[in-house]
Parts: structure tokens; sequence; C-alpha cells
């Protein structure tokens, strides 16, 4: 089934550049999905009773938004593609995930936090797929 982030890479004008379609779309869409859940999860660790054993996990949960949500938008701008500029910023994702599912993970009898390490795990997996096919 067509996804809208795979109808706007179809739909784009120029060459890819050799990019394996499938997986910029899946890092893609994970990378959004990671945005979401990761901040979801900061604020549901705002919530819980013992806040000050959260900090670790909200300051992970907020870093792994911010890059997941940057390396979102440089995946998905392709005109003028610089494999300098997009390699750096998916292997600073796959770190950011990386790190956050590890704290989560700490956390994971919490349900919020055991959905984000689950999340971060498939970001960080589809980024370092595409990071192999990169140019």
């Amino acid at each position: 089934m067509p996804t809208t982030v795979m109808d706007m890479l179809r739909a784009y004008p120029a060459d890819l550049s050799g990019v394996d379609r499938d997986k910029l779309a899946r890092a893609i869409e994970e990378c959004v999905t990671c945005t979401q859940t990761c901040t979801a999860c900061a604020d549901a660790c705002l919530a819980e009773k013992m806040i000050a054993d959260m900090l670790k996990c909200i300051r992970t949960d907020l870093d792994c938004a911010d890059m997941c949500g940057t390396t979102s938008a440089v995946l998905t701008r392709q005109t003028a593609y610089d494999v300098n500029v997009t390699r750096p910023v998916v292997q600073a994702c796959i770190a950011a995930c990386k790190a956050c599912a590890d704290e989560c993970e700490q956390h994971a009898h919490m349900e919020h936090c055991r959905i984000c390490a689950e999340v971060c795990r498939r970001c960080e997996q589809a980024c370092n797929d595409l990071l192999g096919s990169l140019g």
C-alpha cells in the first residue's frame, strides 16, 4: 500500500541520486513517528510522580525528537542532495535513537517508555538501513 511519503518521492521530478526510495521512505516515516512518540513520552514522563527520576529520560526523549524531526526534514529535501550533509545527520539520528531507546528501556515498566523504546529501535534500524545505501 503506497504511503504519502512514497507518493511524494515518486512525484519528485528529478533523479533521486541513486538513493533507494523504499529505504528513504521508511526512514522518513520512522523519523516522523519517532518525533511524535518521543515528544509524547517526554510529556508523559513529566506527568509521572517521581519526575526527578525521569530527568535523563525526558532529556533523551527531547533530544531524539529534535534529531528525528531534523533528519526527516533533511531526508525529505532532495534538490541539490549532498551526501556530506545527509550522512552525518542520519548518523546523529541513529545515535540519538539508540541513546533514547537505551534510556527508555530502563523505564519499560511504564508503558509510554516501553512504546518509545520500540519506536526508537525501529527508527534506528531504518536509518541504519538507509545509511548503508547512501551514495
